[in-house]
């Protein structure tokens, strides 16, 4: 990952909290957490996935994996990251054409 701190763009906030927004152990700590994050880095390889940080005194998640939760894409999926209880990463995977961007909200499938 390259490092860039700065805020989430519009699209990174819209997908981080559609994402969240789904019913899994940790969730309402990590929507309470996402309120504060703020990018550290992205990926090398041209891709949109983002590391993430947020604030010390936002409530920690107990998620029980390192894998948060994951949601369905188009040709691919959405996955949020946690290291001891905090967001760490959003990460956008396809099976076909690296993709710069993450994708539009109406694309997601939430299944919670």
């Amino acid at each position: 990952m390259t490092a860039a701190r700065r805020p989430l763009t519009p699209r990174e906030r819209a997908v981080l909290d559609l994402v969240l927004a789904t019913d899994f152990p940790g969730a309402a700590e990590l929507r309470v957490q996402a309120r504060t994050a703020w990018v550290t880095g992205r990926c090398a390889c041209g891709c949109p996935t983002i590391d993430l940080a947020v604030d010390d005194a936002a409530p920690v998640a107990d998620v029980g994996s390192g894998v948060a939760v994951e949601v369905d894409v188009a040709d691919g999926g959405l996955i949020v990251f946690v290291d001891d209880g905090r967001l760490s990463g959003l990460e956008y995977w396809t099976v076909g054409d690296t993709p710069a961007e993450f994708p539009p909200p109406g694309a997601i499938r939430p299944s919670g």
